[in-house]
């Protein structure tokens, strides 16, 4: 008896590293390269009309370098060309570590490549900022406008324009808001929606889903600047926050049950 039970013992070890390694394989070396495509549909009845079925494609925290190199850019550059978006918004976090001479070319070269109706927006990720200068410059040769605590209205078919706010803080924000006019806000950190009042819509990063999910639970990761808010969706008090899943990974090459995604949206009057 106490050898069969030794043997059961012994194979139920070997069943768990078993499952170990599948896991690891899968989050490590799988996982982390698919794409997906997610398109959300966002009703505001202070949304003017004349926007109903405006498209707002948001892709974040590529981190180019770690899982994420020049063949996932060609993908992201060709996914987002397919969506024929009137804006697209970039919510930080470019690079995991400096770029190369190179890596530099490569991101500019696609980043260049990614067309839209109406403008390319972009703000600074916790990331970015170590490498400003590098960021910016790919940012300005790519077309891209940086929103670096500042604000661009956008008008379609209408007297009555959207304003785009990107945030690197919330120092001395005021005045970028207007009463006048539909704010949509973007931010890097989605825990920095606690400073905010004056918008309907807010765009975030950061969080990459919680990197690591559990099925029926969601994600487990929680960093600083997306500990309270690292899921896809929240709404807080009358904003709603959407955060992007990213596309790359942040400390630790994995990601489970969390494809790397683009977001489409959809902006429509309710």
């Amino acid at each position: 008896m106490e050898k069969e039970k030794k043997h059961i013992g012994i194979k139920i070890f070997c069943i768990l590293i078993i499952l170990g390694v599948i896991t690891y394989l899968y989050a490590r070396y799988l996982n982390p390269y698919w794409l997906k495509t997610y398109e959300i549909p966002i009703y505001n009845e202070n949304l003017n009309s004349t926007y109903n079925g405006f498209k707002i494609a948001q892709f974040s925290d590529l981190h180019y370098g770690r899982t994420t190199d020049e063949e996932t850019l060609k993908k992201v550059t060709k996914e987002l060309n397919n969506l024929n978006a009137d804006i697209i918004i970039f919510t930080g976090d470019l690079f995991d570590s400096k770029p190369t001479d190179e890596e530099t070319k490569i991101l500019t070269k696609y980043l260049k490549k990614i067309n839209t109706n109406l403008a390319k927006f972009a703000i600074i990720g916790d990331y970015d900022t170590k490498y400003l200068t590098t960021y910016t410059k790919i940012l300005e040769e790519s077309n891209f406008t940086l929103l670096d605590n500042s604000s661009k209205l956008i008008y379609n078919k209408s007297t009555t324009p959207l304003n785009f706010i990107g945030l690197t803080n919330t120092k001395d924000i005021d005045e970028l808001y207007s009463n006048d006019y539909f704010n949509i806000t973007l931010i890097h950190e989605p825990d920095l929606i606690k400073d905010l009042t004056n918008t309907q819509i807010v765009f975030a990063g950061h969080s990459l889903g919680g990197q690591i999910k559990i099925p029926f639970y969601g994600g487990i990761r929680k960093i600083d600047g997306a500990s309270t808010y690292f899921e896809s969706f929240y709404q807080v008090n009358d904003i709603s926050l959407y955060i992007s899943n990213g596309l790359g990974t942040q400390d630790y090459s994995l990601r489970f049950f969390n494809t790397p995604s683009i977001t489409l949206y959809r902006l429509y009057n309710s």
